[in-house]
């Protein structure tokens, strides 16, 4: 296992990597968490994470009700580290989800979601 300091060549580290753990207590919206599914990889996250909405527990990624449970997060990464088929399942699954919200997408249902909160507002 590496853990990786800040950089700005993310895309090599996804892309050597087997699987994305982000076990956050508060994270509004994480785009690493897309980013990771982009590239394919199985996330293990909080739920707490905004991201965490396009996780499908068990499908796509896997989620931990407690971010703060070592116990658990550690079972999730021995499960995926050492379950090489449902790790690469996960991961298609994944990258299918991301091709779902690419920026076009993501800006037209934000603009979609405004368009309606203006709209009630002038009722």
């Amino acid at each position: 296992m590496t853990f990786v300091p800040h950089t700005h060549s993310v895309g090599e580290y996804y892309g050597a990597s087997d699987v994305f753990v982000l076990p956050t207590l508060y994270e509004p919206l994480g785009l690493v968490i897309g980013e990771a599914m982009a590239c394919g990889l199985p996330v293990i996250a909080a739920k707490v994470a905004g991201a965490a909405d396009f996780i499908i527990d068990g499908v796509n990624g896997l989620l931990l009700d407690n971010p703060s449970n070592a116990d658990d997060l550690a079972a999730k990464i021995s499960l995926l580290l050492s379950d090489a088929w449902l790790r690469e399942m996960m991961g298609k699954r994944a990258r299918i989800t991301a091709e779902k919200f690419l920026w076009d997408e993501v800006a037209s249902r934000t603009l979609e979601a405004y368009t309606k909160v203006a709209l009630q507002r002038k009722k």
